[in-house]
């Protein structure tokens, strides 16, 4: 992969762009919730109606679906985005406390000084299907600065200081007794952020073209070869290509653990489509296709029958060992999004028939049809939820999933009631406490996938034409 720099990368300029306190804010933006047929989506994709969309009250005020979407939208960028000089800026992890360098509770958090390179995979998307311009360049800038200040690196490590140097201490998340720590990886990658970034350089290309001083096409194809030349591996014994997750010296793919949400068969697709990409033996399609594989691969309950993915697993299925999650969380609650993105733009049966089934399983452990239990962390052994709170991550994923479920409920108007309830005033709030830093439990993942799936729900994630200059 080329190397990249930062030589005449001008400082961005824009009339309405303010730098306070480290944040980066712009005139509030304006999304237009669009129809299927303005949102280029498969014929029969649902949309919510907006006329059947509860208003939700927002600061003492009633707000309607449009306004809703782009409260959302606004209080992310407007809080996680923040502003690094020279043109650049980042996702911050969050502000809460909740990261911090080693074990001892008395550390100073180091939130807002970390950036993963998920998060800024899902600001560049989100940025580039809002028409943020200034903010994706800066973004992008920021990515860069990363790559120039790792030339030994090939992807962007996945955590990174607001200086563009890897994070290699042992990192804990929470405090007290709910304490995780885990070793940062020695500046690794992980690859599901290079594939999102990747993407979100391809929708900036088919946006903005590529005048000026990012070439966001040349970008995208050195890191989509990448991936195609040393992280997509293919599994002779189970018949799968699966996604390196991350670097580590003797990991075997196909006898190590994955993470299936990894595997993104709509940006694959559109991966297959780039003039002159990389693609051996269309590798892109085959890996979009055997997605699927993957995500029933091991399925949840006591009868091993219902459609909740692991977020971690091993394709020849023996145990993980390694203490990650075996269950239907934090990581897997996104795919169901990237499963409504490949029918959304490809019309795959794959897509449908998956979505439909998870709906149905949803459906038969949540009284009946009754959408208020929907919960997160669903348990690999009995497709059971462990806990008692609706993630905003677990009910919009499944609010993108009903897009396909045209039989019972006949629309997703109560998914998308319940899921914009619990992302605006839900049981993990977005309250701005005095300091202007978010409660604790917040940080980039929920708030940056539930802005994801407002653009979804609302017509306005395309698919691009990679191919546009």
């Amino acid at each position: 992969m080329t190397k990249k720099t930062l030589k005449n990368i001008k400082t961005i300029l824009n009339t309405s762009l303010i730098v306070s306190a480290g944040f980066l804010t712009l005139s509030s933006h304006a999304l237009t919730v669009k129809d299927v047929s303005q949102a280029g989506y498969w014929g029969d994709t649902l949309l919510p109606d907006p006329s059947q969309i509860n208003a939700i009250r927002i600061n003492g005020v009633d707000k309607n679906f449009s306004e809703s979407i782009n409260e959302i939208y606004n209080r992310f960028v407007g809080n996680y985005i923040v502003d690094e000089g020279n043109g650049r800026a980042r996702v911050k992890w969050g502000s809460g406390g909740a990261l911090r360098v080693g074990t001892d509770n008395n550390n100073v958090s180091k939130d807002a000084y970390a950036t993963a390179s998920e998060g800024m995979g899902y600001a560049m998307l989100i940025t580039s299907y809002g028409g943020d311009k200034a903010r994706f360049d800066k973004l992008t800038n920021f990515y860069l600065h990363v790559m120039d200040q790792n030339p030994n690196s090939s992807l962007m490590p996945w955590l990174v200081w607001n200086d563009g140097t890897p994070v290699t201490n042992n990192i804990c998340y929470g405090t007290g007794s709910g304490q995780v720590c885990f070793g940062a990886g020695g500046g690794g990658p992980a690859t599901d952020g290079d594939i999102d970034i990747a993407m979100a350089l391809i929708v900036a290309s088919h946006q903005w073209g590529n005048q000026g001083d990012i070439n966001y096409k040349a970008e995208a194809i050195s890191i989509i070869n990448e991936l195609h030349d040393n992280w997509m591996h293919y599994c002779n014994d189970s018949a799968v290509w699966v996604v390196k997750p991350y670097a580590k010296d003797n990991f075997n793919a196909c006898t190590d653990e994955i993470d299936p949400s990894y595997s993104i068969p709509a940006f694959f697709r559109v991966f297959a489509q780039i003039n002159n990409i990389k693609n051996d033996n269309d590798r892109w399609n085959s890996a979009a296709r055997d997605a699927y594989k993957l995500f029933d691969m091991k399925k949840a309950g006591n009868d091993n029958n219902k459609t909740f993915v692991p977020d971690w697993m091993k394709v020849n299925g023996s145990d993980i060992t390694t203490g990650r999650s075996i269950n239907y969380g934090s990581d897997a609650s996104r795919i169901p999004w990237r499963v409504a993105m490949d029918y959304a733009w490809f019309g795959t049966a794959d897509a449908k028939n998956w979505s439909r089934r998870l709906i149905n399983d949803l459906i038969d452990s949540s009284n009946n049809g009754s959408i208020n239990n929907i919960n997160n962390d669903i348990e690999q052994s009995t497709g059971n939820s462990r806990t008692d709170y609706n993630g905003r991550s677990f009910s919009g994923g499944f609010t993108t999933a009903a897009m396909m479920y045209d039989w019972w409920p006949a629309n997703i108007n109560n998914y998308t009631n319940h899921w914009l309830e619990e992302t605006i005033n839900g049981s993990l709030p977005w309250y701005i406490g005095a300091n202007g830093y978010e409660n604790a439990n917040n940080d980039y993942y929920g708030m940056a996938l539930s802005t994801l799936y407002a653009l979804t729900i609302s017509g306005n994630t395309y698919k691009p034409d990679p191919n546009k200059n």
